[in-house]
């Protein structure tokens, strides 16, 4: 699977190791799922929110500093506004009381020393783009993922379009919000886009269909040589993952 460059040095990597970066990510969507659940359905109750908000402050006060706690729950708020920003956009929703009471819930208990630590982190995970690489690169794949199989469970292409309209944005802005880093992570997503067809052959039709449609509008929207350059990056991704997958079945 495609996995982090070589030559991307995070800022963040020693208060943050790969592997809470990616448990962050995990935590994250486990949460808004949840929260976007309810927001579907009936309210949540106060038990319900407490529940929500005691799960996200445990992990992040199982850190050893106040600034690694600090960054935990920049991560964590970062990752739940992403989710909570993409499918407001996708699906037409203008609140998620649900998510805001644990977007607040989350920080309520700071002082304020805690709080400027929090603040700082959050800014730079926004500001620098190498930092919580792991973080940003896993998370926008799930959003993107979560988006894509969305797209493809409606019932027609026209029913899907305002998902995957959401969906090239997201890539677009990304790679322009980060001129640096960004084509990667688009490349990725695009990736494992191509890898869910492959692994998952009686996925629906519309995912092939509106796919290909993903796949016309990023042509259009982006330059040429940039274009093929991502897609090249994700074509090599592609084929490493079934090497290593046909090697497994041998």
């Amino acid at each position: 699977m495609p996995q982090e460059p070589a030559d991307i040095t995070d800022p963040l990597a020693g208060l943050a190791l790969p592997q809470t970066q990616a448990e962050a990510t995990r935590l994250a969507q486990r949460l808004f799922t949840l929260a976007f659940r309810q927001a579907a359905g009936s309210p949540a109750s106060q038990s319900t929110l407490d529940e929500l908000r005691d799960r996200g402050a445990a992990w992040c006060d199982a850190a050893n500093s106040r600034d690694a706690r600090a960054l935990r729950l920049a991560l964590l708020l970062t990752g739940l506004d992403q989710w909570g920003l993409a499918f407001s956009q996708a699906f037409g929703i203008t609140a998620m009381p649900v998510l805001s009471a644990l977007l607040g819930g989350l920080r309520t208990d700071l002082d304020p020393q805690e709080d400027a630590c929090f603040q700082r982190w959050f800014a730079q995970i926004d500001a620098v783009e190498a930092a919580a690489i792991d973080f940003k690169i896993e998370l926008r794949r799930a959003i993107h993922l979560a988006l894509w199989h969305a797209m493809a469970a409606e019932t027609d292409l026209e029913a899907a379009q305002p998902v995957l309209h959401t969906l090239g944005s997201l890539l677009l802005a990304l790679d322009a919000r980060m001129p640096t880093l960004g084509w990667r992570l688009v490349a990725d997503t695009l990736a494992h886009v191509q890898i869910g067809l492959i692994d998952h052959p009686d996925l629906p039709e519309l995912a092939q269909s509106g796919t290909r449609c993903l796949f016309a509008a990023l042509r259009e929207a982006l330059p040429r040589e940039h274009y093929e350059r991502i897609m090249a990056h994700a074509t090599q991704a592609v084929l490493g993952w079934q090497h290593a997958h046909d090697a497994a079945r041998h």
